[in-house]
């Protein structure tokens, strides 16, 4: 039997928390693919962790861990990955931006196409937009990126900044050991730039991009991410790790 891990990350996400976990449970995963879940929480302010503690006493497949201080998402994403035990790992937001269903679509076209990585492409579809700056900046700062990985890869990757990336449960394991990243979305530029420069048997990972749908939250409904300001970060990160 396989296994797949699903980190989500969660900080002061008290009113989705247990919507979206609902919704993951509901997968519907290969027939030799059992699932496992892990919350962690960033020293939530709000009944995230109560919500969270909750939720293992009703389903097995969920663990939830615990920061004592408030690490950002990149670290807190890392700490999820190093305790995971699954043969593919993704990356599941604590909100209702991407839909879980997607998750099996990756899964599976992964597996039939014998690849190691696979990344979500938001742009593949016709999602909504609600910030035209958070829309023009992932464009841009993917197209930064991907300056410096489709050398390596050979494969354009459109959407680095995305969530959904589902990457082989050894290699995630091994490169998240070396993820330093402090900003909320760090993880994003570093772990690409890493996975881009990854080799296992001697041979640069496979990588797929594949459309997913997305549906964008205002800030009223919790999206904490500043265009400009984590922008302007993602840029120096998305250098720092692909020329160092």
């Amino acid at each position: 039997m396989s296994k797949l891990s699903i980190i989500i990350p969660a900080y002061n996400e008290e009113k989705t928390l247990e919507k979206i976990v609902r919704k993951v449970l509901l997968i519907n995963l290969p027939a030799n693919f059992e699932m496992e879940i892990l919350i962690i929480n960033d020293c939530s302010k709000d009944k995230t962790l109560e919500i969270a503690t909750k939720l293992i006493q009703d389903n097995i497949r969920i663990r939830v861990l615990t920061n004592k201080h408030n690490l950002g998402k990149s670290q807190t994403v890392r700490k999820g990955i190093l305790q995971s035990s699954g043969d593919y790992i993704v990356i599941q937001d604590a909100d209702l931006e991407y839909n879980p269903d997607d998750i099996s679509f990756l899964l599976e076209q992964l597996l039939k196409h014998n690849c190691h990585v696979a990344f979500g492409n938001r742009f593949g579809l016709h999602n909504g937009v609600i910030y035209t700056q958070n829309f023009v900046g992932n464009l841009l700062l993917s197209f930064i990126s991907s300056i410096f990985t489709t050398i390596r890869l050979r494969v354009v990757i459109p959407d680095m900044e995305v969530c959904y990336k589902m990457i082989q449960g050894d290699v995630a394991r091994d490169i998240a050991k070396t993820l330093t990243a402090t900003s909320n979305f760090g993880f994003e530029p570093e772990i690409t730039a890493k996975l881009s420069r990854y080799y296992l048997n001697d041979e640069h990972l496979r990588f797929i991009v594949l459309p997913i749908t997305y549906t964008p939250r205002s800030t009223e409904e919790g999206k904490k991410m500043s265009a400009f300001k984590d922008g302007f970060k993602a840029l120096l990160e998305i250098l720092k790790y692909n020329l160092n």
